[in-house]
């Protein structure tokens, strides 16, 4: 018979989606902003610097989305069977490591691997932090978590640029990795004093690696988690289009300063918080199907105007504009495709955010360098950011579609 004090215990002890415990997870899961962001103001600087092109310093992005693909798929299916937490630390701590050894990468190849292996860590803090919230909630309550927690990791795009920029001139590339580490050692310790473990013994799948592909083709055949993983992900394209290309259109193309560039910058990564604040109250009054397509809209004819600014421009004043209304769009999407996609896998939620981060980093280093081709680096942009656009869109409605529709 179970004691009556051990069953309360034991009841306590479950972890709860606090805000205290999302603030931490969207630390978690700032890889991404800030392993890209913070030095986005100096790449026309590395290029100088190491000798090489500004394609060549863009597969430094490249790589390091390629590097959260890898990361991703490895480690969600790993915490399926072993648990969140230790992969969590050990993770935070690998990132960290290779953070500050990129200080000291004195080629433009050596750099390109270590962002790999930066990217792979990272990749840790966001498949997990989008794996815990399905542990933890469910339904709107699990689109709130990852609303919340997306409003609050929002401060990374807008602090990191800003910073970047200010930190651009008197430190250059090396010294914002040198920024990036100790950021990375806040995540480490919100790793190990903030995150409870998620996911219960008795929950977990045993078999680690050996279940990969498995559970990567058990999932693959829910064509409608494919649907709503595809839509973020190629949406986040649209993001990452802009921006990879956003040093070289808004610096080298329409004579921005790096500071200017930094608060532009910002001023558009505020547009995917406050999408991402305002969703927490659409929620309560919308379906999240409605608001992901608004979204999607937003994303798709911000995307149209701004191929036309390439066409006939580019103008900073019509660039600018169009751009806040894409990322808004953004801001509606990730967090409510996301939370569709993880009610469809709940039975695998670590390989679930696996292969959804996978797609969406697998894509990202896929347009960043599409974008640095041509002599128009904005019509370029526009036309790889319209093309993800219309691929969301198309995913959303064709492959995301329930069977009642």
């Amino acid at each position: 018979m179970t004691d009556p004090q051990q069953s309360q215990e034991q009841h306590s002890a479950i972890p709860t989606l606090s805000t205290s415990l999302l603030a931490a997870l969207a630390l978690l899961s700032a890889a991404g902003p800030l392993g890209t962001d913070m030095y986005l103001p100096t790449l026309v600087r590395m290029a100088e610097e190491l000798h090489t092109t500004s394609s060549m310093t863009q597969f430094t992005l490249s790589a390091f989305m390629i590097g959260m693909a890898a990361g991703q798929l490895i480690i969600g299916p790993l915490s399926d069977s072993y648990g969140r937490r230790r992969l969590l630390i050990g993770g935070s701590v690998v990132f960290f490591l290779t953070s500050a050894a990129a200080v000291f990468a004195n080629s433009i190849g050596l750099l390109i691997g270590l962002r790999f292996l930066m990217g792979a860590a990272g990749g840790t803090g966001s498949v997990l932090s989008r794996a815990i919230i399905p542990d933890l909630a469910h339904g709107r309550a699990a689109a709130r978590g990852f609303s919340v927690m997306m409003a609050i990791q929002g401060f990374a795009p807008v602090m990191a640029p800003i910073l970047g920029g200010l930190l651009a001139e008197p430190i250059g590339w090396r010294g914002i990795f040198a920024v990036l580490a100790g950021f990375n050692l806040l995540m480490v310790a919100a790793a190990v004093f903030m995150v409870p473990e998620s996911l219960a013994a008795a929950r977990r799948v045993p078999g680690g690696l050996r279940r990969l592909l498995p559970s990567i083709a058990m999932i693959c055949r829910r064509r409608v988690y494919v649907g709503h993983a595809l839509t973020m992900a190629v949406m986040f394209g649209v993001m990452f289009s802009y921006i990879s290309a956003s040093p070289f259109v808004l610096q080298r193309q329409l004579g921005l300063k790096s500071t200017m560039y930094s608060l532009a910058f910002a001023a558009n990564a505020v547009m995917v918080t406050l999408a991402s604040i305002l969703n927490t109250r659409f929620i309560k009054h919308f379906s999240l199907r409605a608001i992901v397509r608004t979204g999607l809209t937003l994303g798709l004819v911000g995307s149209a105007g701004l191929l036309l600014n390439g066409l006939f421009g580019p103008w900073l004043w019509v660039t600018l504009p169009l751009l806040s209304v894409t990322v808004f769009g953004l801001g509606l999407v990730m967090g409510n495709a996301t939370a569709l996609g993880a009610a469809e896998v709940r039975d695998a939620a670590g390989a679930g955010s696996a292969l959804m981060g996978a797609l969406q980093f697998l894509i990202a280093g896929i347009v960043s360098p599409l974008v640095g081709l041509g002599s128009n680096p904005a019509l370029t942009m526009a036309v790889v950011m319209l093309i993800c656009a219309v691929l969301a869109n198309s995913a959303h409605y064709v492959v995301a579609r329930p069977a009642s529709d």
